[in-house]
């Protein structure tokens, strides 16, 4: 499926509801995907007379970090985006890994929306995400329900968090952007092979296509019997 306006506001209409004129925010890592995410958003948005806000998070990982978050709030410069720096707390950055900067991010971009009467945050995660996400689940040895991986839609701390990419694979993000002139930023944590993620990705696109396609294979099948499996065990419970 082509990532554009009209296929991105079929795919979340299925399964998302939003008030009248609704009043959004989408988390912002200046990536590619969340790049993307909010232009399509931006535009669905304005023609619902909504509001939307991209939010930034200075996670205070990398030394460089509110330059990196600063270099994202400037791209916006030349739209009618509205924008927020939200900057992590120190005595929050303690172990310096991806699990802690994920909670932190969560925590501190639904606190913002609490506390400015936004229900919904579009996130950026897209189908790639998701086969990364299985495989590191599998390796560690998740159960069942841990495989399911990424879902696209939650709520956190009171917050819906959405994510409309799920079904959409990188390079058509890309594809996407290329097409629109929209412009984005590398993470340097992309390539930073320290983390788990990173090492999956790489191996993934560079050593073993068929590999990689088993793995889609092997997760959208479980994906596909979840339902089966919920059935399985209200019977055994009952």
């Amino acid at each position: 499926m082509i990532l554009n306006q009209i296929n991105f506001e079929k795919e979340f209409n299925k399964y998302y509801l939003f008030e009248k004129k609704p009043k959004v925010a989408v988390a912002l890592s200046g990536g590619p995907d969340s790049m993307a995410l909010l232009f399509l958003v931006n535009y669905w948005v304005t023609k619902n007379k909504g509001d939307v806000v991209a939010l930034v998070v200075d996670h205070g990982i990398r030394n460089n970090s509110k330059l990196e978050s600063k270099q994202v709030i400037n791209f916006l410069k030349r739209t009618n985006i509205s924008s927020k720096i939200i900057s992590i707390k120190k005595n929050k950055v303690l172990k310096k890994n991806m699990s802690e900067a994920r909670i932190n991010r969560y925590e501190a971009i639904t606190n913002y929306c609490n506390k400015n009467n936004i229900l919904h945050l579009f996130v950026g995660h897209h189908k790639d995400d998701n086969l990364e996400t299985y495989i590191n689940r599998r390796i560690t040895g998740s159960d069942f329900e841990g495989l399911q991986s990424i879902k696209k839609y939650v709520i956190f701390n009171k917050i819906n968090i959405i994510r409309p990419l799920l079904n959409f694979s990188k390079n058509q993000i890309l594809k996407y952007n290329k097409k629109n002139n929209i412009s984005f930023i590398k993470d340097p944590s992309n390539i930073d092979f320290t983390y788990t993620r990173p090492v999956i990705r790489n191996f993934l696109e560079t050593e073993n296509k068929i590999f990689a396609k088993e793995m889609e294979k092997e997760f959208f099948f479980i994906k596909n019997q979840f339902q089966l499996y919920r059935k399985m065990v209200s019977q055994i419970l009952i």
